[in-house]
């Protein structure tokens, strides 16, 4: 394993120290913040909590025509939050798409403490309606030791933060601190080989149920317009990719199929990096177990595009998110597939400017003699 491999996994497990759910990333935020300033570039947190973080090479501050390039990845996993603490006991609300089991039967949870410390404690489906409403997804909340707090406190559930389990890396949350991780690897590398790119890494918050951050930002339009939005997420296992066959380039998710344009900055890096290995690995897909920002980018007017790892047990159920009778498990993405993605995001960084000579277009664009001469020649249906 050579020096980049092994600082992308050191900050993916330095991530997954720091749990975090929707609408309380704080954790993750610091981190990324201080990596992020001690490179050197300009950093700052939108009105909407969202991390950017811009480095803009030589040439591109000069005007060389090409756009920048932004990749996104969301800080958060779904969780719950406690919302009340009073007479009829400590209750949470879910937080994005948990497993349905965990409102059906005890799971083990942490409660994130304002003082950084985490309290165990237990979920408790009530025999009773703790709301009218069903879609509160209200369950109560046991905890183990008397400890203070004052609502909101998010829990997360109680599992391993990162471990190396042979081939595979396990861990509370691959969604989507592995996107959150390569996006600063690769950060990183382009700083470090001063590569020439208009470049943001942007990590969002509250995008489980709702891509709220990455909503908000696109509608605000922080990022100039011509912009080539990236996606980073680790997406469920779908028919038609395996894990260990590489990174997926993805062509769209459960809501919307993104742009070609943008997409080809991965196929010059990918014919890159085949030419330097031709073992190196890629796969392509239309990634449709879930969704992801890409799409809230694309429907602001972003041309947006997307590379995913390959999930298991997404969302932390061991069978499904709606199986009322599975379980809750570590989530898990193949190191090659991680390591792979990192490679591929630093070098399609460098290939904004090559996207128009990619070779998928130089495929299409060569027309052999002889083929033209026969359509010329067979037009005649009379």
């Amino acid at each position: 394993m050579n020096d980049h491999q092994t600082r992308a996994l050191g900050i993916l497990e330095s991530l997954g120290n720091l749990p975090a759910a929707p609408f309380h990333e704080g954790g993750p935020a610091r981190y990324l913040i201080e990596q992020a300033k001690a490179l050197g570039v300009d950093v700052w947190v939108d009105e909407f909590g969202n991390v950017i973080a811009h480095y803009q090479g030589v040439g591109q501050a000069a005007g060389s025509g090409d756009p920048p390039v932004a990749y996104v990845a969301h800080m958060d996993h779904p969780g719950y939050e406690i919302v009340e603490a009073g007479e009829r006991g400590v209750i949470a609300r879910a937080l994005g798409g948990v497993p349905v089991v965990s409102m059906k039967r005890p799971v083990s949870v942490l409660a994130l403490l304002p003082d950084g410390s985490r309290a165990p404690a237990q979920l408790i489906p009530s025999e009773e309606p703790l709301s009218d409403d069903e879609s509160d997804r209200l369950v109560l909340v046991e905890l183990e030791d008397d400890v203070e707090f004052a609502p909101p406190v998010p829990l997360v559930f109680d599992l391993v933060n990162f471990t190396l389990d042979g081939d595979l890396i396990r861990m509370r949350a691959a969604d989507d601190l592995a996107g959150c991780a390569s996006a600063l690897a690769a950060l990183e590398r382009v700083v470090n080989e001063q590569v020439d790119v208009d470049f943001y890494a942007v990590w969002t918050r509250a995008e489980e149920g709702g891509l709220w951050g990455a909503r908000l930002m696109a509608e605000a339009g922080t990022l100039p317009k011509d912009t080539l939005v990236v996606s980073i997420e680790s997406s469920p296992l779908i028919p038609g990719v395996a894990q260990g066959d590489g990174p997926v380039i993805r062509t769209g998710d459960r809501m919307f199929t993104f742009d070609a344009d943008a997409e080809q900055i991965f196929h010059v890096a990918q014919g890159t990096l085949q030419s330097q290995n031709p073992d190196f690995k890629i796969q392509r897909q239309l990634m449709s177990g879930g969704s992801c920002e890409a799409t809230a980018f694309a429907v602001f007017g972003y041309k947006a595009t997307g590379m995913a790892f390959p999930l298991g047990n997404w969302h932390n159920a061991t069978t499904f998110i709606g199986d009322p009778e599975g379980g809750i498990g570590p989530e898990y993405i193949h190191v090659d597939d991680f390591l792979g993605g990192v490679e591929l995001l630093t070098e399609a960084a460098k290939s904004v400017g090559k996207r128009n000579d990619s070779p998928t277009r130089a495929r299409v664009r060569q027309i052999p003699d002889d083929i033209r001469a026969r359509m010329a020649s067979t037009r005649d249906w009379s």
